[in-house]
């Protein structure tokens, strides 16, 4: 890899700063398409355009293993987006005793080269972008690669990757592993970064609310403001009457950004969208108190409203 020239473009009326840039690509594999050299010369230049219009800096990184995603043009190849210019990838397969296999067609065959990552001797910092590059919407033929490396003693030990995996099989709704997710959320000798239990708590979100809210009700009452502010954030997404009670439960949390949430989550539950805050409002400004009131009171004509209907 090497910068060979800079410049500058203009990208819908706007300029940005040019690298031209030149990569020696290996092939070990052509999966879709006519087979491309065993290797060639590739030159690009980022920030690049897509089909539509957006500008993205994609590029590649020197000295790594990956799938990409390369067109045919006139004068060699082009990424086929600039957003997604390649995938991490194992230069390996798990092997013969792993049981796991997704598919033979060009889609499946760029999924199992992701995910090999996870069961091949690749390093934590490896193996999590692979995680990452999953798609909720589009991947759940993932599922039971996902559920054999949760196995995986190098998964297993590792807080993110565990989350990672439990996050993504939840949200296809294998309730196998809410005893794992629960762990993960409520033990608090199990140390991980925020955002892998952000994504869990999300993922706890999309589930039937019989399941979804008495969990994020306990992450809810969490020590961490950060984790109460994802509970109070993603309650909305349950689309469901005793959320607001939860919701309401917390709002004289005494952090400001998990009252901020909840104010967001009731107006936007209810519809009563004057009466969430602002991003920059202070507690000491009038609109500020003015919700603070109004949810006090909605809470307290709900429960009048219990108590007659009995």
């Amino acid at each position: 890899m090497q910068q060979t020239g800079t410049g500058s473009v203009e990208l819908n009326g706007v300029d940005y700063a040019r690298l031209d840039l030149q990569a020696e690509l290996r092939v070990d594999e052509t999966i879709k398409g006519r087979s491309a050299p065993v290797s060639f010369t590739f030159s690009y230049s980022t920030p690049a355009i897509d089909s539509v219009g957006n500008v993205a800096e994609g590029g590649l990184a020197p000295n790594t293993y990956r799938v990409v995603f390369l067109k045919k043009t006139a004068t060699g190849y082009a990424f086929v987006s600039p957003y997604y210019p390649s995938i991490p990838s194992a230069s390996k397969s798990c092997g013969p005793n792993w049981q796991v296999q997704l598919g033979e067609d060009a889609y499946h065959k760029v999924l199992q080269r992701l995910l090999d990552l996870l069961c091949t001797d690749s390093t934590p910092e490896e193996k999590q972008p692979a995680l990452f590059d999953l798609n909720w919407n589009e991947d759940s033929s993932a599922a039971p690669f996902l559920r054999a490396a949760l196995n995986l003693p190098d998964v297993k030990s590792n807080p993110t990757l565990r989350i990672s995996i439990v996050s993504d099989l939840l949200h296809w709704r294998d309730l196998s592993v809410l005893p794992l997710a629960e762990e993960d959320l409520f033990d608090r000798s199990a140390k991980s970064p925020f955002y892998p239990k952000s994504n869990l708590v999300l993922a706890i979100s999309s589930l039937e609310p019989h399941t979804s809210i008495p969990l994020l009700a306990r992450v809810l009452k969490s020590p961490e403001p950060e984790e109460r502010v994802a509970a109070a954030r993603f309650l909305e997404y349950t689309n469901s009457e005793t959320a607001l009670d939860i919701l309401l439960s917390a709002l004289d949390d005494p952090d400001r950004e998990v009252q901020f949430a909840v104010m967001q989550s009731l107006g936007n539950l209810t519809g009563q969208h004057y009466w969430r805050p602002n991003t920059g409002t202070t507690e000491s400004d009038p609109h500020w108190v003015s919700c603070i009131q109004h949810w006090r009171e909605f809470g307290e004509q709900r429960n009048a409203d219990r108590t007659k209907s009995r």
